[in-house]
């Protein structure tokens, strides 16, 4: 039976992502939570590496960053770690995401989106004008 719902759990987080990747949900700062858990499962998804994080009372899939970003940091998110993480709850299709703004597994923490939620890699990769900058 548990061999059971672990499938059917990763399997709705599977389908969670997929709708995540096809609606692009917004931060909303109004919605912060802080989530201390165990990290049960990472997958890579089309929109970027997802995290299952078990927590005391529930069990929430925590999207990071594309997962190129994620390499900079050459850091690993070994399933069976604790890990805190501060973001946003949003609903995707009717299921329950946490938008990461900043993730602490051990004594290492990175930050991936601003307080406003604007996301880190936003800019990443274009250059910038020699001319607009004073």
């Amino acid at each position: 039976m548990k061999s059971f719902q672990r499938t059917l759990a990763i399997g709705v987080f599977a389908l969670g992502a997929t709708a995540f990747a096809a609606s692009d949900p917004a931060y909303n700062a109004s919605s912060v939570v802080d989530v201390d858990g165990v990290i049960a499962a990472v997958r890579t998804a089309p929109d970027g590496t997802h995290l299952t994080v078990k927590t005391k009372n529930a069990t929430l899939d925590v999207y990071l960053a594309p997962t190129e970003f994620l390499r900079i940091f050459k850091t690993s998110f070994p399933v069976g770690n604790e890990i805190e993480v501060v973001g946003s709850k949003v609903k995707v299709e009717n299921n329950d995401v946490v938008l990461a703004r900043e993730v602490s597994v051990g004594s290492a923490t990175i930050t991936l989106r601003d307080a406003h939620g604007a996301p880190d890699w936003k800019n990443w990769g274009v250059e910038i004008d020699p001319s607009a900058v004073r």
